[in-house]
């Protein structure tokens, strides 16, 4: 027959198991240093930190992502600077060819050099950043433009496409990050066509032609302008990717923070909540223990 327990010894039972509870709680607390392991750890928090954390998750691709880009926007910008400094070098080429102390020799002299410069635009137009032709627009595995000098133009037609690449900034606004070769370099307009404006003054200058380089070298401001209008667009882009970087260390670190505050244990309360449970797990144990046992001789006694 199984003896049952008397009301004081199951409430001894019972006040011993939440000690455990909460001691074992406590030690693992200290062995893993979180506060919150399990939904059942504390229910209350479980939706507050799965939100933090998703909102962390977010801003760590978005980090990479902006990592990625500024990489190749510095690259592009880089790009921009070089063609700027290129151009001018067409427009010093093409005044001098434009004087009339210049013979049909000289001429040809810096149409050479000018058809060196058109191979440069178009290796910019190609600038690959690991592995990608970063003016290629979405075609970004393919070169924007091929060059042989024997054909007319000498420049392939774009092989990219319209760039419309973007990014995400911690806030959730998009912005562009990107322009095409073909908007940059062989713009449809004949008035910012870089490849058009370089080629119309080399074919003048073989042609020894005074009206002819007179009338090339026309457009040459408009193209430059052109350039330096793109290259800002790229310094516009970079301050806003480094802004973008900085919003999301703001809220990253925001964000961490709360999800610490949630979910790590505060290892020295942790630690004098073990010893006092441990001290009160021994006291309750040695009271119990020392509790005289009553038999059924003492009541008929």
């Amino acid at each position: 027959m199984i003896r049952a327990l008397d009301s004081d010894s199951t409430y001894f039972l019972q006040n011993l198991q939440r000690i455990n509870e909460r001691l074992g709680r406590a030690q693992r607390e200290i062995a893993s240093g979180k506060r919150v392991a399990t939904a059942s750890d504390d229910p209350d928090s479980v939706s507050t930190l799965l939100e933090a954390r998703a909102g962390l998750a977010r801003l760590q691709q978005i980090t990479k992502n902006l990592s990625r880009v500024k990489t190749e926007v510095d690259a592009a910008e880089s790009s921009l600077q070089a063609a700027v400094r290129l151009f001018d070098r067409v427009r010093t080429l093409g005044m001098t060819g434009a004087s009339g102390t210049q013979t049909a020799l000289t001429r040809r002299g810096l149409a050479g050099e000018l058809a060196s410069i058109l191979d440069r635009f178009v290796g910019l137009a190609n600038t690959e950043v690991d592995g990608r032709f970063i003016f290629s627009g979405n075609n970004d595995q393919t070169p924007a433009y091929g060059l042989d000098m024997s054909q007319t133009p000498p420049w392939t037609a774009y092989q990219g496409t319209a760039a419309a690449r973007e990014v995400e900034h911690p806030t959730g606004v998009r912005f562009r990050v990107s322009m095409d070769a073909q908007a940059i370099f062989d713009n449809a307009d004949p008035e910012l066509n870089v490849f058009q404006s370089v080629e119309n003054l080399r074919q003048a200058l073989l042609s020894d032609d005074d009206q002819q380089i007179e009338a090339a070298l026309a457009p040459l401001a408009q193209v430059s302008a052109h350039l330096n209008s793109a290259l800002t667009f790229y310094g516009n882009v970079q301050a806003q990717v480094i802004e973008a970087n900085d919003t999301a260390s703001r809220m990253t670190l925001r964000l961490s923070t709360e999800i610490a505050s949630i979910e790590d244990a505060d290892i020295t309360e942790a630690i004098l909540t073990v010893q006092q449970l441990q001290f009160t797990q021994e006291a309750a144990l040695k009271v119990k223990a020392q509790v005289p046992r009553r038999t059924l001789f003492d009541v008929l006694g």
